[in-house]
């Protein structure tokens, strides 16, 4: 499975994102979160593949026991090779912008 999240469409703040994520990773197959933006079957039922997209950047990494166990404690952005905003404005124009658009859309990823 890929699973694309988006920090843009959220406001919260980095230290609030940080929890919201690090509780999402405890348990992420069956949980769900608004900047979760796309689910792909890959036909991978064993592997989960995250692109994590936040100011013009993608983390992107395959989760591992070991990786979640670090993802489950501190969140996403402890991946980053960038520092990530601590706070976020925007969010309801973007939804509104995303509900405008059509149903199907692809996976765009940066690197």
């Amino acid at each position: 499975m890929k699973i694309v999240m988006d920090r843009g469409l959220c406001d919260a703040t980095l230290n609030f994102c940080a929890r919201c994520s690090a509780t999402y990773f405890q348990k992420p197959m069956g949980t769900d979160r608004p900047c979760v933006v796309n689910v792909i079957d890959d036909g991978k039922e064993d592997v989960l593949e995250f692109f994590i997209r936040s100011e013009g950047h993608t983390v992107h990494f395959v989760l591992t026991d070991e990786l979640q166990e670090g993802l489950a404690l501190e969140g996403w952005e402890f991946l980053a090779d960038f520092d990530p905003a601590l706070f976020r404005t925007g969010a309801a124009e973007r939804w509104r912008k995303i509900a405008k658009m059509p149903a199907a859309r692809s996976v765009h990823t940066h690197g």
